[in-house]
């Protein structure tokens, strides 16, 4: 599903929040493997992900052909610096009226509220399909996701212990959280 494109300021910075295209994969690519590296808080460590530009550019081919899932890229001069995600479980017809939200922001970028911008923004456009929830994963102690999430109007429905074992051996629980649409 392409998104219309819309402009917002922040910080005195204009960025464009609008569907990635083809030409914008190697920076996709980047931006994904860079969040990777600046947070323990998305599911995967920098090496266990290959995320090519290759790879990108089918992902944004392959979304913007389906329905009810989207890519919002936040673009600041061109340059992606963050992206929210909203793709389903499946198509089987038990689990067509959800999808799961994911978001990742440059570390530079978080802070000043662009996740805001980018998760009000793909909440607003998931409003205008089918779906009736969202849903997302989030490590117990990425605290400002979490008030964002729930200002959002997302509510914790199941907390899985232990979910993530760093690699220094500790442990994060992921907190599981959904937003009804309708």
């Amino acid at each position: 599903m392409q998104i219309e494109e819309k402009q917002i300021v922040i910080n005195g910075q204009n960025i464009i929040l609008r569907s990635p295209k083809k030409q914008d994969a190697e920076t996709f690519s980047e931006v994904r493997d860079s969040t990777y590296r600046e947070t323990y808080f998305l599911a995967r460590y920098p090496e266990e992900t290959d995320f090519t530009a290759e790879a990108a550019e089918a992902m944004i081919s392959d979304i913007a052909e389906r329905k009810e899932e989207f890519l919002i890229g936040a673009f600041r001069k061109e340059q992606m610096i963050g992206c929210v995600m909203v793709l389903k479980e499946g198509n089987h017809i038990k689990f067509r009226h959800k999808a799961g939200i994911g978001i990742f922001i440059l570390q530079r970028y978080c802070g000043i509220g662009l996740g805001r911008q980018l998760m009000e923004y793909a909440i607003e456009n998931a409003r205008k399909t089918e779906l009736e929830q969202l849903k997302l994963g989030v490590f117990d102690d990425n605290v400002a996701a979490i008030r964002l999430y729930e200002k959002l109007g997302f509510r914790e429905w199941g907390r899985e212990p232990h979910a993530f074992k760093l690699k220094d051996g500790s442990y994060r629980d992921e907190i599981q959280m959904v937003l009804f649409l309708s």
